[in-house]
C-alpha cells in the first residue's frame, strides 16, 4: 500500500456499525448493579459471598475506567497501586512489560481501599482468576443483562464513550497503551451527526 493510499485508510472515519462490539457506559452501570443485586444462591459457603461480589464489582470497575487488556489488569497488585498520586500501574504484557501508569478516579480508588482494607489484601494480585474464568465471570453476568460480553468489549467501551466525550485521540491513546495514537484512529473514529454539529456550532451552523 503506497503512503496515501496508508493514509486514507487511517483516516477513515468509521460509521457506528463499523466499531468493534463494545458495552456502552449504561450497560456497563447495569451490570455493576447485576452482580451487588445478584443473590450468588450457588455457592453454598455464605460466608464468602461478600468477598465474591466485592471482588467481581472491583474488576467490572477496573477493566471499563483502565480500559486495559484483561491479562494486565489480572496481574495488578496491591503495590501497583499509588495513591497519593492517584494512579494504578499496569504491565502490559503485549509491549514487553511496558509500564502504563493510568490516573484513577477517586471513586476507583475508595473502592480498591475499601477491598484491601475489608479482606485484608495488602500485598499480591487483587484478582486470583485465570484469563479464562475472567471471561467466563463476565460472560455470565452479561448473559444475566441480556448482552453477550466479553472482557475485551470494556477496552472497546472506554475508547469510544471517551471519544464521544470529546477527549482527545492522544489521551485515549495513551491511556490504552497504544504505541501511537494512529492505532487508535484506525479502531475507534466515529463522527456522528451530533458531534459534527457541536464541533461547528457557532461556526458554520
Amino acid at each position: 500500500m503506497n503512503e496515501i493510499g496508508l493514509k486514507n485508510s487511517i483516516m477513515k472515519i468509521k460509521d457506528e456499525s463499523d466499531l468493534p462490539p463494545h458495552i456502552t457506559y449504561n450497560e456497563y452501570q447495569s451490570l455493576i448493579n447485576e452482580i451487588i443485586n445478584n443473590p450468588y444462591n450457588h455457592y453454598l459457603n455464605k460466608k464468602i459471598i461478600p468477598y465474591l461480589k466485592a471482588r467481581d464489582v472491583l474488576l467490572v470497575k477496573c477493566m471499563w475506567e483502565l480500559g486495559g487488556r484483561i491479562s494486565d489488569i489480572l496481574n495488578m497488585e496491591a503495590k501497583d497501586i499509588d495513591f497519593i498520586n492517584k494512579m494504578i500501574i499496569l504491565k502490559v504484557k503485549k509491549r514487553n512489560g511496558f509500564i502504563n501508569r493510568i490516573p484513577v478516579s477517586d471513586d476507583l480508588l475508595l473502592e480498591i481501599s475499601n477491598f484491601m482494607r475489608q479482606f485484608n489484601v495488602s500485598q499480591g494480585r487483587f484478582f486470583k482468576m485465570d484469563r479464562q474464568t475472567a471471561w467466563k465471570k463476565v460472560k455470565g453476568y452479561g448473559n444475566k443483562i441480556g448482552l453477550n460480553l466479553h472482557p475485551h468489549m470494556f477496552r472497546h467501551g472506554l475508547a469510544i464513550y471517551l471519544l464521544l466525550k470529546g477527549v482527545q485521540i492522544q489521551i485515549i491513546a495513551r491511556r490504552l497503551g497504544h504505541k501511537n495514537a494512529m492505532t487508535t484512529l484506525q479502531y475507534y473514529v466515529v463522527i456522528t451527526p451530533e458531534i459534527e454539529r457541536q464541533a461547528l456550532k457557532g461556526i458554520i451552523l
